[in-house]
């Protein structure tokens, strides 16, 4: 592909709601999403969910650049199988698509993920840091690693970040300590890389389970920007629960984003009309697989969000 050409790139963040294989993993908690489990998580509805996300990643930033995302994280996938279906399907299938992948040691199987187009990114690195809570009783336990893959995209090195913290499902209060930790060890990845590369850029991305404005967040503003904040600000979200809005979906970026090289152009909710709820008490909610138990058919409970950069043009 001549990278002249190319004057804007997108690049995404999406939870994918649940999405598990079909088979029953004994070393998790994964049970529930199985054609025996009481989801009644079936072949059918595995490959139908399969379509709509490959066909929604296909479209974000596709007005603005004419090009799929060139990168996209990803979370709330259980394992390779599920990523592979997923680039496997139209119209993803005739794209360059290539993704990094660990597993975690989530009790309930859930991971974070990375697609990337082949043709524009080149990974350099990649690896995990886990992130380990502590229980009531102060056992020790997992929940999603945080990923991080260093790569080359249009002549420079991005350091990439991928998140999903601990839910509210507790209550906010209960598990803000969780977030707490999870922000925590962020912090220390993020100083670790600029301790050896004081001049690295940066893109922080996932599902924090918390809005901009909140503590765990506002502690990286000295480093970073975070678009999301004015949109939140405008009462638009990514997830809607009980009638309010949230932007727990997100994406930072280190301040080296604003004056030189690969540079920030905008942040924007991916919400066309086929992701959204058409009629009903949730219309133009989020169009679910699941609300409940009960089976929707939709793609994800969270909207993607994406942001559009702007390439170097003097690319070697």
């Amino acid at each position: 592909m001549d990278l002249t050409g190319i004057d804007k790139i997108s690049i995404a963040f999406y939870n994918l709601e649940n999405f598990f294989d079909t088979y029953d993993d004994p070393n998790t908690a994964d049970d529930p999403f199985t054609p025996k489990g009481f989801m009644h998580w079936v072949k059918k509805r595995f490959e139908n969910k399969s379509k709509k996300i490959a066909f929604a990643i296909s479209q974000i930033g596709l007005a603005e650049t004419g090009l799929s995302p060139v990168l996209i994280g990803l979370a709330e996938v259980e394992n390779k199988r599920v990523i592979k279906n997923i680039i496997k399907r139209k119209p993803l299938k005739k794209l360059p698509y290539g993704y990094v992948h660990f597993e975690s040691a989530d009790r309930r199987g859930m991971d974070v993920a990375l697609l990337y187009r082949k043709d524009l990114v080149q990974i350099l690195q990649s690896k995990v840091y886990p992130l380990t809570l502590y229980n009531d009783a102060g056992e020790a336990y997992n929940t999603r690693d945080i990923l991080y893959v260093k790569t080359k995209l249009f002549g420079e090195t991005i350091h990439i970040i991928i998140n999903h913290w601990p839910s509210r499902r507790e209550g906010d209060f209960e598990s803000d300590y969780k977030r707490y930790r999870a922000a925590e060890k962020l912090n220390e990845i993020v100083d670790y890389i600029y301790y050896e590369q004081p001049e690295a850029k940066f893109v922080l991305m996932g599902d924090f389970n918390t809005d901009p404005d909140d503590a765990h967040l506002i502690m990286f503003n000295k480093r970073f920007f975070n678009p999301a904040l004015n949109i939140y600000q405008n009462n638009q979200g990514s997830l809607n629960h009980q009638k309010q809005w949230h932007l727990f979906d997100q994406i930072m970026f280190s301040r080296n984003f604003l004056d030189q090289g690969l540079s920030f152009d905008s942040f924007h909710i991916f919400k066309p009309s086929f992701l959204k709820v058409w009629q009903g008490k949730h219309k133009n909610q989020p169009f679910r697989t699941y609300r409940g138990r009960h089976y929707q058919a939709g793609y994800s409970d969270h909207f993607p969000v994406y942001a559009l950069l702007i390439p170097n043009t003097n690319i070697n």
